[in-house]
């Protein structure tokens, strides 16, 4: 499975409620850090959550911005792989 398939089955088990958000983030940074250009809001994301107690943003806000990339991800938002 290329990285890419593998970060799109990830974010569908986020979706599916098999994978919490902060999963999602933390299991991307770690199998490719900053070099996956698909996944690099991710990688980004999960970076947030290791400060989240000193900025402005919620556990809450970071969930729901890392359930927003998943969606994106995993339905491409071209319409490919969509469910109706």
């Amino acid at each position: 499975m290329s990285p890419e398939a593998a970060v799109r089955a990830l974010a569908r088990r986020v979706l599916a409620g098999r994978l919490t958000p902060r999963e999602l983030a933390l299991r991307i940074h770690r199998r490719s850090g900053h070099q996956l250009p698909l996944a690099e809001r991710l990688a980004e994301l999960d970076d947030e959550y290791d400060i989240v107690e000193y900025g402005n943003r919620t556990l809450a806000h970071l969930d729901a911005e890392v359930t927003a990339e998943a969606r994106r991800l995993a339905y491409d938002l071209i319409g490919h792989n969509r469910p109706s």
